[in-house]
Order: C-alpha cells, then structure tokens, then sequence
C-alpha cells in the first residue's frame, strides 16, 4: 500500500509538472488573409515549425478575405490567451481598433505586407518594398531589354493595401523603363478563372498585347490558358515571339509552368522564410516589448527559363528563425 501511494504521489505530481510546463508555454496566432492560398500555407507551415522550434503553441485563423473576420479573429486569439499575433491587413482601418486592443494588453501584432495603426512590426516582401533599384524596376528592366517598349497589360486584384501599391509599383516602373501600359483590369474575384474570362476580353480589345503582368500566380495562370485558347504562345526561353505572362508567388504550379513554357516568369517572395521572419519578429516583440525594432525585408527572386533549374522546393531550403534569406 505504501508503495502504491508512493506511486500514486508521483504520477500526480508528474501530471502537476507536465501542465504546469504546458500553461506556460506562449501561445502565438497568425491570422491568414486567405489561408487556402498555396504562399499562405507555406507560411503558416513556417510559422508552426518556428513554434516548435521555440516550444510556442499556435493558432492560424482563416480571414477569407474578410476584414471583419479579421477582427473578430483578433478578439478570439485574445480570449485565448495569446502572446503575440501575426497579421496581414485586408483593411488597415478596420482593424486598427482591434490592433489597439491587443497592444493594450501587452500584444504585439506582426503585419504581414501590411502597417497601420497598432502594428507593433512589419514584415515584408521585398517585391512589396517599391524601392529604388527594387524587385520591379529590375522586372521592368528585363522586360525591356527582351521587347522593347512592349505593351503591357497591368493585372490587379481585390481593394488590398499591398496589391494596390504592388500594382501601382510595377506600373511606375514599366513606364520608366520604356514599355507601354495599355490597360489595368482588377481581378477583385480572385481567382484564376476571372482572370481566363478577363484576360480574353482583354485579347480581344488588345490583340497586339505583348506582355501582362499579374499581382499573383492564380491570375497569371488564368491569364495563361487565355492566351493559349487565343491561339497565341507564351514567351519562353525557346519562344521569344509569343506574350510574356509574369505572376508573383513563386505557387508550385506557376513554377513548374515556367518550366513548361506556359509562364515566362513569377516572382518567388520566399513564403516559407516570411513565415520564419514573422516568428522572429514575434519573439523580439515578446523579449523586448517597448523597445524599436527593424522591419524585416525577406528577399525575393525573380524566377525565369534562364535560371528555373536553381530553384528548391520551400520545405528544402533548410530555414530556421536564425537562418532565412533577407535584405538588410
């Protein structure tokens, strides 16, 4: 009996101890402006490896492409104890009260692409910086020096902060390098079928278009199928004379359409190290609340036929929140 108590005692002072631990461990929650996008699964899958790499318990929450959802997730992640909150803003206004809230109890918010009010950190892309010398003037650039002065099509998407200055960026830079914007269509529906249906009223009203650039992988896809349905090619490294169709993602299918020639280009923003930035961001903010701290600019790389075969699948890249590709 004596030994039985013993053991008793013991198991349940174990127990004590292992939930002890467990409610001591921070909780941390990124909330996915559309989680089912493929860059937004990389960088969840990121995230939660960076957890266990820090011993964090996580939490994603799918926004949908809803501001309110946004909100309203922030609340939730607070109830549930959160330390720390990553976010990329669909709306800088609608959540600053909900931003604010979080930073009242000690919160910080990581935005993803995004700022605004209550955003403690921000995290970006570098094809999201609009720099000098940046990600789309070196785009423009390349364009230019294989068609020049070609007639773009600028591709746009959903009323989101970094779409729109994505959009407003490249514009800016392909003026500046000699090429012709002839016309800029939203795909505020997201997806890769409206970007097919409004890529081929596009052919149609422009048939001597000779390259479109879109804010995502989906839409340049869409457009893609367009352009092939139209009876054109896609400009290739063994076809120079068809349109030239960029996407930004780096999504797995975009990649291996610049292998078979149905993409000439995307832009790879690295998804996988964002998420391992976004995780480094929330434990400065965590180890140091009321101090100032740098954005972090994860670099990009432009993807073409020219250099497709050096490119490694994200869950390969071997990153860590110590180790990720980033401009300082």
């Amino acid at each position: 009996m004596i030994k039985l108590k013993t053991g008793f005692g013991a198991l349940v002072a174990l127990y004590a101890v292992a939930c002890s631990a467990q409610a001591e461990e921070a909780l941390i929650g990124y909330i996915s402006p559309i989680a089912a996008q493929p860059g937004q699964q990389l960088i969840n899958g990121a995230i939660e490896a960076a957890s266990k790499e820090k011993g964090w318990q996580y939490r994603v929450l799918d926004a949908n492409l809803s501001a309110d959802k946004q909100v309203s997730h922030v609340d939730t992640l607070l109830n549930l104890g959160a330390k720390a909150i990553g976010s990329w803003s669909l709306d800088a206004n609608a959540v600053a009260g909900a931003y604010q809230r979080a930073n009242e109890q000690g919160v910080p918010v990581i935005g993803v692409n995004s700022v605004g009010q209550g955003v403690t950190n921000t995290v970006w892309w570098e094809v999201n910086t609009c720099n000098p010398g940046g990600p789309y003037e070196r785009q423009a650039k390349w364009i230019a020096e294989k068609v020049p002065n070609a007639k773009v099509i600028v591709f746009g998407g959903p009323p989101v902060a970094s779409i729109m200055m994505n959009a407003k960026c490249f514009t800016e830079a392909a003026k500046a390098a000699g090429l012709e914007v002839i016309d800029r269509v939203d795909n505020t529906k997201d997806s890769t079928a409206n970007a097919a249906t409004l890529a081929s009223d596009e052919l149609i009203r422009f048939p001597d278009v000779q390259a479109f650039w879109a804010y995502n992988d989906s839409s340049a896809l869409g457009i893609s199928a367009s352009v092939i349905a139209a009876g054109k090619s896609v400009y290739s490294g063994s076809n120079t004379d068809g349109v030239m169709v960029f996407g930004i993602n780096g999504d797995a299918d975009a990649i291996a359409a610049v292998r078979e020639g149905r993409l000439t280009g995307t832009w790879d923003p690295d998804a996988s190290a964002t998420g391992f930035a976004v995780a480094r961001a929330m434990d400065e903010a965590m180890s140091n609340p009321t101090g100032e701290h740098k954005p972090i600019v994860v670099a990009g790389t432009f993807f073409t036929s020219e250099n497709i075969a050096t490119w490694v699948k994200d869950t390969k890249r071997g990153y860590s929140i110590g180790q990720f590709p980033e401009v300082k």
